[in-house]
């Protein structure tokens, strides 16, 4: 046979080999519990115990504005998304009751929720605030307090 002949072949063949090597390189940063989860559900609950004033949210990336919301108790906003491949899935909300607020709070962000593993069993990401400050949860049961309003 000429070499003439086999060179493609080898050199796909060289090809195939070098793709398959950065991917077991990018897997292995990644993690296999990210690689399994690529979509991700945001939720945002009104806590509070009363409906006198409504929870305003506003959520942002930067593709996509989510748009103003209003949330009268036990009301919730919840978006959904795919992760971004190369890792900039960043979800910022600003939330405003009464007099109360908070800016750009990040509810979702690649290294945070999904390498560190606190939304991926779920594939949630809980929000709920309440007249002390706001909370997170992955699984809509078990809360920690993450901010106080200012």
């Amino acid at each position: 046979m000429s070499y003439k002949i086999l060179a493609p072949f080898l050199c796909m063949f060289f090809l195939a080999c070098c793709m398959s090597q950065t991917l077991a390189i990018s897997s292995a940063e990644v993690g296999p519990a990210v690689f399994i989860r690529l979509r991700f559900k945001v939720h945002i609950l009104n806590g509070f115990a009363d409906n006198v004033k409504p929870l305003l949210v506003h959520c942002r990336s930067l593709d996509d504005d989510l748009g103003n919301h209003t949330l009268w108790k036990g009301n919730e906003f919840r978006f959904q998304f795919r992760l971004h491949w190369i890792k900039t899935t960043h979800f910022i909300c600003n939330f405003e009751w009464a007099s109360k607020k908070l800016d750009d709070i990040t509810v979702f962000k690649d290294e945070d929720h999904a390498e560190s593993g606190e939304c991926v069993d779920t594939g949630n990401c809980f929000w709920k605030a309440a007249a002390d400050g706001l909370y997170f949860s992955n699984n809509n049961q078990k809360w920690v307090k993450k901010f106080d309003w200012k």
